[in-house]
């Protein structure tokens, strides 16, 4: 890594010590049910149709931040888990909320993505989380190579980062800090309680949950390095690296992964687009791999089975609708009693031409929201 490239990485990791991120409090849980989309068995039988052995399975969090670890542990705490971070202070509280919920499946390095291959040596993961990270890296040619490198045969990655159109207005007000020379949260606060009504600032404030505490503040507006993408652009870095998309789960995301692309550079030349880029995304060379499943798939000679999450949540609400929090880009189906009947018979896994004509529909939705899983007969 070069001298420039280094000092920021160092001072990328002095920010996120003295501001945690993301800053919840130690006891703050998560209900089973809503760890459903993190769960590795659920995700690699729908980009692979082949079942996981979930002893087997090794899962990176690449800038794991302070709370992510414990959510992904709730939804495989059979598989060996890594949760990577620069800062020691987000690591610590990481391993607290793990730990206090009695997760003990993980374990903590501290340490820069671009260093992984030769933190991790020939170790290589089935599913890599990388959310709102490489858009904090200024190498990000390196770190998208580094995905790559470290993903198996048929594995994926994650991946959040900023959209240009949808960042623009928070980008402009980083911009008037650094200009002002404000970087202290209580300064920053000082000019949010004063910001006018109707004004570019106040209008971007109420529109940023984010904005409510410290540690969302700092990072928005005060992190010392936050990179944006167009499609294109991000669609040029992943081809480089030998990655491409496998499908988009942000806000709004249409399952077809080509007229998303559409829609998003509509809205991009609309200057409409006000969703950052949430994907997952697999190596170029496993592209035939998916093809074959896809292919098997239209034959319909597959089998079908609960989301491990699922099973284990439908017995917390045995007489309420359950409905856990959307995850893939859309409004999740509601399971109400009929259909904790319907996903109960999938406890064992179904083969798909057994299932009666009248329950199709309704599988085809429990199945598209990963409540349902398909795997080769």
């Amino acid at each position: 890594m070069s001298d420039d490239f280094s000092a920021m990485s160092m001072t990328v990791k002095a920010h996120y010590e003295k501001y945690v991120y993301p800053d919840f409090p130690r006891l703050a849980s998560v209900r089973v049910c809503d760890t459903y989309a993190l769960n590795l068995e659920s995700l690699w039988a729908r980009f692979n149709g082949e079942p996981l052995d979930p002893t087997l399975s090794r899962i990176l969090l690449a800038g794991c931040g302070s709370f992510s670890p414990y959510p992904t542990a709730v939804a495989n705490p059979k598989a060996r888990i890594t949760a990577l971070d620069l800062s020691k202070t987000n690591l610590r509280k990481a391993k607290q909320h793990t730990w206090l919920h009695l997760r003990f499946n993980v374990d903590f390095i501290e340490g820069d993505l671009i260093e992984a291959v030769d933190l991790f040596g020939e170790e290589s993961f089935h599913f890599i989380d990388c959310y709102g990270v490489i858009h904090h890296m200024r190498d990000d040619a390196s770190a998208w190579q580094t995905l790559h490198t470290l993903l198996k045969p048929g594995a994926f990655a994650r991946i959040m980062v900023y959209s240009r159109q949808a960042r623009r207005s928070i980008q402009a007000i980083r911009w008037a800090m650094r200009l002002l020379q404000i970087q202290d949260v209580r300064k920053l606060k000082a000019l949010c309680r004063s910001a006018k009504a109707g004004s570019r600032f106040r209008e971007c404030l109420d529109a940023t949950p984010e904005a409510a505490f410290d540690a969302g503040l700092a990072d928005l507006f005060l992190h010392p390095y936050a990179k944006t993408y167009t499609l294109d652009a991000l669609l040029k870095k992943l081809g480089r690296a030998g990655l491409e998309p496998l499908l988009f789960i942000h806000p709004g995301a249409w399952a077809d992964i080509d007229a998303e692309m559409a829609r998003l550079r509509t809205l991009e030349s609309e200057r409409a687009l006000t969703a950052n880029f949430i994907l997952f995304a697999g190596r170029q060379e496993d592209a035939w791999m998916r093809r074959g499943w896809e292919h098997l798939k239209a034959r319909r000679a597959t089998c079908i089975s609960l989301n491990p999450v699922i099973r284990k949540a439908l017995p917390l609400f045995p007489i309420l609708p359950l409905k856990p929090a959307p995850k893939l880009g859309f409004e999740n189906p509601a399971i109400d009693l009929c259909g904790k009947l319907l996903l109960s018979r999938f406890k064992k896994p179904v083969s798909r031409s057994s299932i009666e004509p009248a329950h199709l529909e309704t599988v085809e939705k429990y199945l598209q929201a990963l409540f349902l899983i398909e795997t080769v007969s």
